[in-house]
């Protein structure tokens, strides 16, 4: 068992966590809904990105980047930005504000919050880097620390 100093010291030593290199994309409470949980392979079921609350009607951009796709896919409003970086954001579901090779500025509303993903108002952003998912909460600022867990909890599974 640690004692209260050991976990102070510890805390001291962490680095702390990244500022968000983004801007929040949706507006009120920064909280996600339901976390990223990435695919066993390419086609497996998981959940490739984040639901984000959505307090107001807007999405706004959370950096500067280019419209690539503006359009319906299965039904759905749905957003991409690509970054200068080659980064792709998708938005859904979304009704676009902002058309297909259109420049977009951080903090400005390209989109409004469309119903059907949630039970409450959200949107669900994805991060593609060269072609593949992952979670955007560290541009977002949300990064979890790991939490390690004793051995025998490991080894029960």
């Amino acid at each position: 068992m640690l004692s209260g100093l050991t976990i102070a010291l510890l805390l001291l030593l962490l680095p702390p966590v990244p500022e968000a290199t983004w801007y929040w994309p949706t507006e009120g409470a920064e909280r996600v809904l339901r976390d990223f949980r990435a695919p066993t392979s390419p086609w497996g079921p998981g959940h490739r990105g984040l639901d984000l609350v959505a307090e107001g009607p807007h999405v706004l951009a959370p950096t500067h980047a280019t419209v690539s796709f503006s359009g319906e896919v299965a039904g759905r409003g749905v957003l991409t930005l690509r970054t200068p970086e080659g980064l792709l954001i998708s938005f859904e579901p979304v009704q676009a504000l902002v058309e297909q090779g259109d420049q977009v500025t951080t903090g400005e509303v390209i989109g409004q919050v469309m119903p059907g993903h949630c039970d409450q108002p959200c949107i669900h952003i994805g991060l593609r880097e060269n072609g593949l998912y992952r979670s955007p909460r560290r541009e977002l600022g949300i990064l979890q620390r790991s939490v390690l867990l004793p051995l025998e909890d490991y080894a029960r599974g």
